[in-house]
C-alpha cells in the first residue's frame, strides 16, 4: 500500500526482549499490532514486526507496557476509503501541525473522510471530485492568459536584487527606451539631470553584466518580448559604445555641479580669511588680552597661541595677597569678585570700550542732527563719519569669531577633489576618448548632433579642470593665510596640504570658542552692573531728595487748553458766558469789564447784607449733584497741581458726610 504522507508511529506495548533473532517485514497497514511484554532473551526486543524468530518469549497477547512519563499518546493511522485513495506518485500534502488526541476537544465524534453515516449533520455534503481532480496533471495555461513577464520568469538575465534595483530606478525615474535612444544619439534635453544620473549609475552597471544574455535573449524571443526593465537595459546595450555615450550625459551634468560645489566651499575660506585679517574689533580683543596678560605678569608680552587661549583666560586668576582672617584659599563670592580670572578682566575691558563706542556714535549723531537739518545731508555725512564709529566697536569681534566655522577647511575636502579628479580621468580615457574615436571613424554627417555634444562635454572638462585648479589653489592659499595669522609654523613634508587643512580648521575652532567665552562674560558683566546700579539706586534717591535734586522727580506738564472744546460742546449758559469771556480779545475785554463796574458794585452790596431770613418749611436751594458736580466746580491747587478744594468749598480729599462729592472713605 501506498504511503500517504503519514509517519508510521510505533504501536503501543513496544517493551524490550531478550532474544538474538532478526524481524522481517513490518506490520501491514491498517492491521492492530499485538501487543509486546518484556522477554527473557539477552538481546534488545527488536520493532514490531512479523515473523520473528528468536529465544525470547517476546509478545504477550493482551498485556502492554505503559508510555513513558510525559511521552504523547501513539496514535494509530488508518487507510482511506477506496474511492478516496490516491493513485501511485501523487503529491501528498505536508502535514505540519502536531496531531492530539481529539477525546474530549471539539474534534471528538467527526469523520476525517466525511462520510456522515450517522446522519449527524443533515445539510452535510462534500463534492469528492473536486478533490480527486486535483491528483489529475495540470493543463497548461492559456497563452493568452499568460503573463507579459513569462519569459523574464523562465529566461531571468538578472539576479533578484538587481531586478529590484533596475525595476525601482525604472519606475521612480519614468525611464522610456525611445527617449534613451534619443539622448545616447546626442539630445541631451530627451533627459532631464536626474534620468541621467539614474542611467548612468544604476543601469550601465546592470547593461554591463547582461549585456550577453540580453543580446541571446533578444534573438530567441525578440525585442516585443522584452519586459520594461530589459527593454531599458537593451535601449543601452543595442546602441554603439552605449555605456560611453551614458557616461558623457553625466560628465555634463556632474562637472557643474563640482565646479558650483567647489566655489562654495572656496569663498568662504577666502571671506573670512580677508575679514580677520582687516577686523579692527578682533584686534582690539587680543590688544585687550595682552594689556591684561602683561600687565599683571609685568611682563613685555607679544603674542599669544590661539589653541590654548581659550582655556588659560578662563582658568587663569591672579592671586592677590589675602588679609589676615580672610579665609585665603577658599574661593567664595568675596573671593570670585576681589580675585577675578583673566576672562573676566577682558570681558570687563570689552564691556567698557562698547559703552564708549556707544557714547562716541551718540554723541556724533546729536552733533550732526544739530549741524544739518536735512535728513538726505544728514545720511550722506553719516555715511562718511559713521563708518569708521560703526567698525570700531570691540564687541563686533565676537559676531566675526562667531563665524570661523571650522568646516570651512575640512580635512576631507582634499579626498573629496581626489576623488573628482580621478573621476574625470577614469570618464575622459574610458569613455570621451574612445566616443570620440568612434566619431572620428565615421562619416561627418553621421551623428552631426551626438559630435556638437561631445564638442559640449570637451568644453565643460576643460573649464572643469581649471575651476578646480584655480578654487584649490585659493583654498590652500587661505588656509597657509590662516596659519599666519595665528602663528603656526606651515607643515612640510608628506601629507603636507592636509595638515594644513588641519591647522586652519582647529584654528577657526579655538577663535570660535574664545568669541563664545568672551561673549558670554561680556553678558555676565553686564548683568552685575545692573544689579549693582538697582541695589544703589533707593539711596540715590534718597540722597538726591535731601540734596533737592531733581533728577529723580516727575516731569510737569503744562495744562492743556480745553476751552474752545467746552465751548463747542456744553449747553450750560454759565460756562458758555465764562468761555466766551475768557476767549475775548484784551480791548474788548476791558471795555466790558469798565461797562459792568457799576453793576458789579450794586451786586457787591447786595452780597455783603445778610439774607433775609427765609420761611420755615421753604425748599432748599440746589446745590450740587450727587457724587460729581456742575463742570468747573472744582478747583486745582497752583502749587501741588492736585484736584481737591471746589468752587463750593467742598474739599474732595476729605470724607463728606453728605455724600456731594469728594472720596467716600
Amino acid at each position: 500500500m501506498a504511503d500517504h504522507g503519514i509517519p508510521l508511529a510505533p504501536a503501543p506495548g513496544h517493551g524490550k526482549g531478550k532474544g538474538k533473532g532478526k524481524s522481517k517485514g513490518i506490520i501491514p497497514l491498517g492491521t492492530d499490532p499485538p501487543t509486546m511484554a518484556k522477554g527473557k532473551g539477552r538481546g534488545k526486543g527488536p520493532p514490531i514486526m512479523a515473523n520473528s524468530k528468536g529465544k525470547g518469549k517476546g509478545l504477550v497477547p493482551g498485556k502492554a507496557a505503559p508510555p513513558p512519563p510525559g511521552a504523547q499518546p501513539q496514535l494509530r493511522r488508518e487507510a482511506p476509503p477506496e474511492h478516496l485513495m490516491a493513485p501511485p506518485g501523487v503529491v501528498r500534502l505536508p502535514l505540519r501541525a502536531n496531531r492530539v488526541q481529539s477525546s474530549g476537544t471539539i474534534w471528538e465524534g467527526l469523520d476525517p473522510w466525511g462520510s456522515n453515516e450517522a446522519g449527524q449533520f443533515p445539510s452535510w455534503r462534500v463534492n469528492f471530485d473536486r478533490l480527486r481532480e486535483l491528483w489529475a496533471p495540470m493543463e497548461e495555461v492559456p497563452t493568452h492568459l499568460a503573463p507579459q513577464h513569462t519569459v523574464a520568469n523562465e529566461e531571468r538575465v538578472m539576479d533578484q536584487r538587481m531586478q529590484q534595483t533596475v525595476e525601482i530606478v525604472v519606475r521612480s525615474l519614468k525611464l522610456q527606451p525611445d527617449k534613451i535612444h534619443e539622448a545616447l544619439r546626442g539630445d541631451f534635453d530627451a533627459l532631464t539631470p536626474q534620468q541621467i544620473r539614474g542611467l548612468a549609475g544604476q543601469i550601465v552597471p546592470a547593461v554591463r553584466v547582461t549585456s550577453g544574455l540580453l543580446q541571446a535573449l533578444v534573438q530567441r524571443r525578440g525585442v516585443a518580448s522584452l519586459p520594461s526593465p530589459e527593454a531599458v537595459l537593451w535601449a543601452v546595450a543595442s546602441t554603439p559604445l552605449g555605456e560611453a555615450r551614458a557616461q558623457t550625459l553625466a560628465l555634463r551634468v556632474q562637472l557643474p555641479e563640482d565646479k558650483a560645489m567647489l566655489q562654495e566651499r572656496v569663498e568662504p575660506a577666502v571671506k573670512i580669511v580677508q575679514r580677520l585679517r582687516q577686523s579692527l574689533p578682533l584686534k582690539m580683543l587680543m590688544q585687550a588680552v595682552l594689556v591684561v596678560r602683561s600687565v599683571l605678569s609685568q611682563q613685555r608680552c607679544t603674542a599669544f597661541p590661539i589653541r590654548e587661549l581659550g582655556s588659560i583666560i578662563k582658568q587663569e586668576r591672579y592671586r592677590r595677597t589675602a588679609t589676615a582672617g580672610a579665609g585665603a584659599g577658599r574661593f567664595t563670592d568675596w573671593y570670585a569678585e576681589n580675585i577675578p580670572s583673566t576672562l573676566r578682566l577682558v570681558a570687563e575691558i570689552v564691556a567698557d570700550s562698547h559703552a564708549s563706542y556707544n557714547e562716541l556714535r551718540f554723541i556724533t549723531m546729536a552733533a550732526l542732527s544739530k549741524a544739518c537739518r536735512l535728513e538726505s545731508a544728514r545720511r550722506c555725512i553719516w555715511s562718511y563719519l559713521g563708518s569708521p564709529i560703526a567698525g570700531g566697536s570691540v564687541l563686533d569681534a565676537c559676531k566675526l569669531l562667531q563665524d570661523c566655522d571650522s568646516r570651512i577647511f575640512d580635512p576631507e575636502l582634499a579626498n573629496w577633489v581626489q576623488s573628482r579628479q580621478l573621476y574625470r580621468d577614469r570618464a575622459i580615457n574610458g569613455h570621451v576618448r574612445p566616443l570620440q574615436a568612434y566619431m572620428d571613424a565615421q562619416p561627418l554627417q553621421v551623428e552631426a548632433q551626438l559630435r556638437e555634444h561631445l564638442d559640449v562635454v570637451s568644453d565643460t572638462i576643460d573649464d572643469t579642470e581649471e575651476a578646480f585648479r584655480t578654487g584649490w589653489n585659493d583654498l590652500m592659499q587661505a588656509a597657509l593665510d590662516v596659519c599666519d595669522l595665528i602663528g603656526e609654523p606651515r607643515p612640510t613634508g608628506h601629507n603636507r596640504n592636509g595638515k594644513i587643512l588641519d591647522i586652519a580648521a582647529a584654528a577657526l575652532q579655538h577663535l570660535r570658542t574664545l568669541g563664545t567665552m568672551v561673549r558670554e562674560e561680556v553678558e555676565l558683566v553686564w548683568f552685575m552692573q545692573r544689579r549693582r546700579r538697582l541695589q544703589a539706586l533707593p539711596q540715590q534717591i534718597r540722597t538726591d531728595a535731601a540734596l533737592g535734586r531733581s533728577g529723580f522727580c516727575a516731569r510737569a506738564w503744562q495744562p492743556v487748553d480745553t476751552r474752545l472744546e467746552i465751548l463747542a460742546t456744553t449747553g450750560d449758559p454759565d460756562l458758555v458766558r465764562e468761555m466766551r469771556s475768557h476767549l475775548r480779545l484784551p480791548e474788548e475785554r476791558s471795555a466790558a469789564q469798565a461797562k459792568a463796574a457799576p453793576e458789579t458794585k450794586d451786586k457787591a452790596k447786595a452780597d455783603a447784607a445778610p439774607p433775609p431770613p427765609k420761611a420755615k418749611g421753604a425748599p432748599q436751594k440746589y446745590v450740587d449733584l450727587i457724587h460729581s458736580g456742575i463742570e468747573g466746580v472744582y478747583a486745582r491747587d497752583p502749587i501741588t497741581g492736585k484736584w481737591g478744594r471746589r468752587a463750593d468749598g467742598v474739599d474732595g480729599q476729605v470724607r463728606d458726610i453728605t455724600r456731594r462729592g469728594g472720596a467716600s472713605a
